[in-house]
């Protein structure tokens, strides 16, 4: 497969040869180091995003999280940087020629053990990285390189570690991201890994992807509408737990699948029949056995003892295990104080609102309004909708209050005329205990009930001025007495005074 790279020297000591595959990530070439004479494997950066500085830097911190890794099944870098010429390289341990993605291709399905065995070790590599906070993003079957070893086995060696967690490249297979990389905010964790992980397992079993999808649209959707087969539709070799794992590794959900690549790497190793990665001492491995059938017996034993003390104070004892309680003979009851509910508070401030005069006619009292005189009002008359006006009430005699008629707040005339007698008490006033002042007519005569009358000095002023002097009040004059006017000594009245000789309103007797 011819390059624009093929044959070329990078960085004055790298010499490439055959093309191995193309990705926006970099083409990844076989190659050999000059001075040393030893295989390598180079990633080019396409001279095209080379120009792009941020396509440079992201190529350039890829190869710098994957310097800092190191595992056996990881295809370590040795070298990274920008030669004289711009070109964008990073350099790697020396990779095998075939590739998962090549064998599942060319074979079909593998067999159960060599799934497992594949399986493990990739697990165990991406595991070691996700323990220094690495992640791959991109897992797929052309990321895993397969070594042929002399007793038939394989050995793994992943490649592609340390990309972007936020940003997937556009080459990428969509097949095998996860959910949360083909949304709308696409980011990677490490149980994407996982979800790879999975998918990898399910094709290398069935031969075929779980979902087939040449765009992320596509794949999304499909797997949305429904579950991939079973494998038990493929095959009927699979061990019991094998299939399970497989499905809770390629959970849509990422809190359904394995809580780190750690623990699905331990069941792929138990499955396997081999011993965990992080191993155990054998003693300390049958101790908890033996704890767990001792604390079994002891809660039997426990539980056995508490039955038979019941039984013996039930029946042996004649008592009632059942704890009664005696009241103290002393002690006094106790109202419980209800709660603060707010439920009166609540029925107030539910009530309508009330009118001056309906609040007046609703209170108690000598205040109350008489029966039937309850107002309906018109915006400045109380009682001018149908209400009968109280006692006491102006008429239409009287004058404009305020430039207002008098036909405008007292309809029909008026109230009632009432009368109040100076010596009792007054409706309009409460009858309370205790003295009322009730202010009551001075008795004077004519003269100085004339008196009592001022004539307003500005003729002008707002001042009610009486038409005429009234008259004074009539004060009866007992018989037998003498006039108020006599001079003294003299049997004669005063001149111009008569002697009442009568009752007053009698006619005068001759």
């Amino acid at each position: 497969m011819a390059n624009e790279f093929d044959g070329k020297l990078i960085a004055d000591k790298y010499r490439l040869a055959e093309l191995i595959g193309e990705s926006d990530s970099g083409d990844l070439y076989s190659g050999r180091h000059e001075f040393m004479n030893k295989p390598v494997t180079i990633r080019v950066l396409p001279q095209a995003l080379a120009m792009d500085g941020r396509w440079s830097k992201r190529f350039l911190d890829q190869a710098k999280n994957a310097a800092a890794l190191s595992h056996p099944n990881i295809l370590n870098a040795t070298d990274f940087g920008t030669d004289s010429r711009g070109i964008v390289y990073s350099v790697f341990e020396s990779a095998p020629d075939e590739t998962l993605g090549s064998l599942i291709a060319r074979d079909g399905s593998l067999d159960v053990d060599r799934t497992l065995s594949i399986a493990k070790q990739t697990a165990a590599a991406i595991a070691s990285a996700h323990a220094k906070n690495v992640i791959h993003g991109k897992l797929t079957p052309s990321d895993i390189f397969l070594v042929k070893n002399e007793d038939g086995s394989d050995s793994v060696k992943v490649i592609g570690f340390g990309g972007d967690d936020l940003s997937i490249p556009r080459d990428a297979d969509p097949r095998y991201l996860s959910p949360e990389q083909t949304g709308q905010f696409p980011v990677a964790n490490p149980r994407s890994d996982i979800f790879s992980l999975g998918v990898i397992m399910y094709e290398m079993l069935a031969g075929v992807a779980p979902v087939e999808g040449k765009t992320t649209a596509e794949v999304k959707q499909k797997r949305e509408q429904e579950p991939p087969p079973p494998l038990s539709a493929f095959r009927r070799d699979l061990p019991d737990d094998l299939e399970p794992m497989i499905l809770s590794a390629m959970a849509l959900d990422p809190d359904r699948r394995y809580p780190t690549m750690a623990a699905f790497a331990e069941d792929l190793e138990l499955l396997s029949g081999g011993t965990p990665a992080p191993a155990v001492a054998p003693a300390a491995v049958a101790a908890p056995k033996k704890n767990i059938w001792q604390t079994a017996f002891i809660v039997f034993a426990g539980i056995s003892l508490l039955a038979g003390g019941l039984i013996y104070a039930t029946y042996v004892r004649k008592t009632d295990p059942t704890t009664q309680l005696v009241a103290d003979a002393g002690s006094l009851p106790v109202q419980p104080i209800g709660p603060a509910t707010g439920a009166q508070e609540e029925s107030l401030a539910k009530l309508p609102e009330m009118t001056d005069a309906e609040i007046l006619a609703a209170s108690s009292g000598s205040m109350a309004l008489p029966p039937g005189t309850l107002p309906g009002g018109d915006g400045y008359n109380a009682w001018a909708n149908g209400g009968a006006p109280p006692i006491g009430a102006p008429s239409l005699q009287q004058q404009p209050i305020n430039g207002i008629p008098p036909s405008a707040y007292v309809p029909n005339g008026g109230g009632q005329t009432v009368t109040i007698d100076p010596g009792g008490g007054s409706q309009f006033m409460p009858q309370d205990s205790g003295i009322i002042l009730v202010p009551v007519p001075v008795q004077k005569d004519a003269n100085t009930a004339a008196k009592a009358m001022p004539t307003p000095k500005n003729p002008n002023a707002n001042v009610a001025v009486p038409s005429a002097t009234p008259k004074p009040l009539a004060t009866p004059v007992p018989k037998n007495n003498k006039p108020a006017t006599t001079t003294p000594g003299k049997d004669k009245p005063a001149t111009g005074t008569k002697p009442a000789t009568g009752k007053p309103g009698e006619p005068k007797l001759d």
